[in-house]
């Protein structure tokens, strides 16, 4: 029994890694993402018909509920 304990707690380190580098950390992903807004809201304000800052900001809010979807399927 103790031989299965120690091979479980090694492949729940392992992964725990894997997540970790082929996912990422989705609370460090919503903080960049919402920084990114306030940066390009910031932009926007100085320039409301930049088409760039326009299709950021578009991409940028539709971010969130994809992260959201991908880690509820997963």
């Amino acid at each position: 029994m103790f031989q299965i304990m120690q091979k479980l707690k090694s492949a729940k380190h392992d992964l725990k890694a894997w997540l970790k580098r082929n996912f990422g950390n989705f609370k460090d992903k919503f903080g960049k993402n919402t920084e990114k807004i306030e940066y390009v809201e910031e932009r926007l304000i100085a320039n409301p018909n930049s088409y760039r800052f326009n299709s950021w900001m578009q991409r940028l809010l539709k971010q969130p509920e994809k992260m959201m979807l991908f880690s509820q399927k997963y």
